[in-house]
């Protein structure tokens, strides 16, 4: 992964980020979920739990369709993402038409259980790119480190 060019590489993911993204999104919900139990009423936590759990559905089929994207050509994709849009916000507009209709939601507790997974998104880049400008702004002598040679190694050190 890493390569000569360091400004090409400033915001390479890796294989696994999209399911760590979906991990940490659903731990995160089942969190906020539990919190919002004691500080909201039962029909704002369904809500916010209807919004987390639409949520994490959206990411998953996304990750779903990008992944049989590219194991197909290229003339198949244009009419599989057509069909695959169509079912999934048929899906996503009768959720939430369905939770509005028979259930009494908080619509902001509904949009924060439907940004949670966005949220998730924004925090893993934005720290893996301070991460990396950090390393690549911060210059450290390698030679003498707190007063110990970087060539000398010393136990529990």
């Amino acid at each position: 992964m890493i390569t000569g060019d360091k400004t090409k590489n400033f915001l390479l993911l890796d294989d696994g980020f999209p399911d760590r993204v979906l991990k940490t999104s659903f731990y995160l919900s089942l969190i906020v979920i539990v919190c919002s139990l004691s500080y909201m009423s039962f029909m704002g936590t369904v809500s916010v739990a209807v919004g987390c759990c639409i949520s994490l559905i959206l990411y998953k089929m996304l990750w779903w369709t990008i992944q049989y994207a590219v194991r197909h050509k290229r003339s198949e994709i244009k009419g599989f993402f057509l069909k695959v849009s169509l079912v999934k916000y048929g899906i996503v507009g009768v959720m939430l038409f369905s939770a509005c209709v028979f259930l009494e939601v908080n619509v902001v507790a509904l949009a924060l259980g439907l940004s949670i997974v966005l949220i998730v998104l924004v925090m893993k880049i934005g720290s893996k790119l301070l991460v990396n400008y950090m390393n690549r702004a911060v210059k450290v002598s390698s030679r003498n480190i707190g007063g110990i040679s970087a060539n000398t190694s010393q136990k529990g050190v």
